[in-house]
């Protein structure tokens, strides 16, 4: 990517602040573009008999309650992807992961 699809502004490859990668980031708007496979992976996080859910902070869907879940990265398998975003979205740690489903829309 040379061009913000935004803008049209020149792209920079940088390392947004609070992110742990570099990014395609317009240096006019500052737009950033992701580059990644689209696919939302998470934790069905369970303790005993109880499951830790996040309440979203942001559309879509704002405070409603979901599991801490997100975007998969070019490179990552499904279950890092989901470890990753499990720690992101709620500073947990699953000890034991293991596939429990699949979909697909």
């Amino acid at each position: 990517m040379r061009f913000c699809s935004d803008c049209g502004g020149t792209i920079r490859l940088v390392k947004p602040e609070q992110d742990d990668r570099r990014r395609c980031v317009c240096s006019v708007c500052g737009a950033i573009h992701y580059e990644n496979p689209k696919m939302v992976v998470g934790c069905l996080p369970v303790a005993g008999e109880r499951v830790l859910l996040c309440r979203r902070a942001i559309e879509p869907r704002r405070n409603f309650w979901t599991l801490p879940a997100g975007f998969l990265e070019n490179g990552e398998t499904v279950e890092e992807g989901a470890l990753r975003e499990t720690l992101e979205e709620a500073r947990a740690e699953v000890e034991d992961p293991s596939l429990y489903r699949v979909f697909s829309l």
